[in-house]
């Protein structure tokens, strides 16, 4: 009996060690409830394209519940999804984020970069115009098996997680709680 709910108590340490974070920041210099247009840029978050429309779709989804429409030209933001499947990588804090803005820390600093870990789904909105980011929804555990080499398989393996992190994500839009 002992041993059994020692495996239990395993099963569900390791179970929450392994669960999906999403993580949010917003530019809160910037009335986001303005905008109501955005696009994809044309690069493909994801190797797999069968990955990358599952993410397309999931976002469009949740912006469009947000009252937010699709256009292929004149939109106010761009929207650009990375998928950290294969290795780990680099990419760019920008300026507003919570952690480097001259704001928390007193000192006027550019942008920063930071690893992304394997499994992570990142997914960033930009002021089509500026080029500003405005807005970064993170998930962490999100992707975390490798691709198999059979790209259908991969993407059904994924759909749901995708999802989930997706709406975790959107439910803090336009800005996360302070």
């Amino acid at each position: 009996m002992k041993t059994l709910l020692l495996i239990m108590i395993f099963v569900c340490t390791v179970a929450t060690v392994n669960a999906q974070k999403v993580k949010v920041g917003a530019d809160r210099g910037v009335d986001l409830r303005k905008y109501k247009t955005y696009t994809w840029a044309p690069e493909r978050g994801s190797a797999n394209p069968l990955i990358h429309q599952l993410i397309v779709n999931a976002v469009d989804e949740a912006l469009a519940a947000k009252g937010l429409t699709k256009v292929d030209k004149g939109a106010e933001m761009t929207i650009v999804s990375l998928a950290a499947v294969e290795h780990d990588m680099h990419t760019s804090y920008p300026t507003w984020s919570p952690t480097f803005n001259s704001i928390s820390t007193g000192v006027a600093v550019g942008t920063q970069s930071w690893p992304v870990s394997k499994g992570t789904l990142m997914v960033d909105i930009s002021d089509t115009k500026t080029k500003n980011n405005l807005w970064r929804g993170t998930a962490t555990h999100t992707l975390d098996h490798g691709p198999s080499g059979d790209m259908s398989k991969d993407a059904k393996r994924v759909e749901k997680v995708i999802k989930k992190a997706v709406d975790k994500m959107f439910k803090q839009y336009p800005y996360p709680p302070k």
